[in-house]
């Protein structure tokens, strides 16, 4: 029997988020308020604020961020969903792999893993109570991985992972 299951988790905004969003929002009324100034009311300064009006907009909704989590018969994927228009996999392996695997606030979670130069964080708040981690070896570097499974996905998980990591 296949087993597939997918999840999506929305990144909250940070406050660096916020200080881009209104960087861009201030800059493009500056930006606004130059072009009345120079070019005055006409047809060719109404069509440059449409298309300072969209920019805004579409940059804007870059900072909208969601994770999928899609897991297939021990094969797990993670992508990145930018806007709901841009698609990025950010990490994909066999269960199988998992060096290491855990809830964040476990003692599985040890400053030899804290440590790992290289991270993927997948969920919606470092701060949430349901962030996990696992350790596996992706494109040839150990990574640590935080993400947020729900309990359909942590059920299936577990077959996968190789008893000894689950302890």
């Amino acid at each position: 029997m296949d087993i597939f299951i997918e999840r999506i988790v929305e990144r909250k905004k940070t406050i660096f988020d916020y200080m881009i969003i209104f960087s861009i929002f201030f800059g493009s009324l500056f930006v606004a308020l130059a072009i009345v100034l120079f070019l005055g009311i006409s047809p060719i300064s109404t069509i440059l604020l449409i298309v300072l009006g969209y920019l805004v907009y579409y940059l804007i909704s870059l900072r909208k961020i969601e994770y999928e989590y899609a897991f297939t018969n021990g094969e797990l994927d993670i992508d990145k969903i930018i806007a709901q228009r841009k698609r990025k996999r950010v990490f994909s392996a066999s269960c199988r792999d998992f060096e290491a695997f855990g809830k964040l606030d476990s003692e599985k979670y040890t400053d030899e893993i804290k440590n790992i130069p290289q991270k993927i964080k997948a969920v919606t708040s470092m701060d949430s109570k349901e962030v996990y981690f696992f350790t596996a070896n992706y494109n040839g570097n150990k990574t640590l991985v935080y993400f947020e499974p729900d309990r359909r996905i942590l059920d299936s998980l577990k077959p996968y992972i190789p008893k000894r990591i689950l302890r």
